[in-house]
Formats: structure tokens, sequence, C-alpha cells
């Protein structure tokens, strides 16, 4: 399984919406994306799902938008637990916990925890700290996890 996850989009009109053909590459035969927050236009999230099935968390610029706090969604190894920002999606983690995702600073990391590996896939739109433009890709195989960085050619 290949599940996409995306963060920080900031999609502020609707010219915006369209997704960049790096994003479809790096999302090319996944399975589900998982958005962590800060979307702003519910348009964005339509255009992800011609990629694939999209699970999106609530960000702090997400006004306009329905979505849950947190989410957590089987892997088949386990649960990949979401939120916007770190300490939503740790208070939102169980026993049954395999990734952790959350968005929220824009700066990209891949971190492993031993039992939990922690992702911010930062932002393709507005990176900080020096970052280039960045999207993930988790990778599930039997129990192992992959995850991977994809960076804005």
């Amino acid at each position: 399984m290949k599940i996409g996850i995306i963060s920080d989009t900031h999609a502020v009109n609707p010219a915006t919406c369209s997704i960049p053909e790096w994003i479809t590459e790096a999302f090319k035969g996944v399975s589900l994306i998982v958005h962590a927050g800060d979307v702003e236009r519910p348009e964005y999230i339509q255009a992800l799902q011609d990629i694939a099935p999209v699970c999106a968390v609530r960000g702090n610029c997400d006004h306009s938008m329905h979505t849950p706090e947190s989410i957590s969604v089987d892997i088949g190894c386990g649960l990949l637990t979401a939120a916007h920002r770190a300490p939503v999606a740790r208070q939102a983690l169980s026993a049954q916990s395999r990734v952790m995702v959350y968005g929220h600073t824009h700066i990209s990391l891949i971190h492993d925890e031993g039992s939990l590996l922690v992702i911010n896939p930062g932002s393709p739109t507005l990176p900080r700290g020096g970052l280039p433009a960045s999207v993930a890709v988790l990778e599930v195989r039997d129990n192992e996890l992959f995850a991977e960085l994809k960076v804005q050619p």
C-alpha cells in the first residue's frame, strides 16, 4: 500500500486548486492521500481526489472546511494518525498507531521514534527553513514502513 501525504497547500483562490505535475507524479500509484490541514479551499481536495481518495484534517487556516481535528486510518499493520499540529496528533495516538502525520510548521521531516514513524511532509507551496517544496510518500510492505520526501524539481 502506498499513501501520499501532503499538508499546508494554502490554496487561497480557485486558480491555485490545480495539482502541479510534480505532485501528480510523486503520488502516482498511491491508494490514499492524507492531507494534514491548511487546505483552505475544498476544491483542492476535489482535485487531489482525481489521483486517489483523500482523508483530510482541519488546519488553523481551514475556516470553511468541515474536516475533523484528527483522524486514524488503518494501514494494514496498524494505524496512521494525523492532525495539523504535532501536539494534537500526539494526543490522538493510540496503542495501534504506527505512523504520526502532522503539518503546520511547513518544515519537512521523517523521524523514526522506534515504534512510531513521524512524518511532516512540509509544504508544496510555502516551505520554510530554506527547504524545498515537498510532499511525502509512505509505503507499507507487510509490517515494514518506508517513507520518502518528494521535492519539487
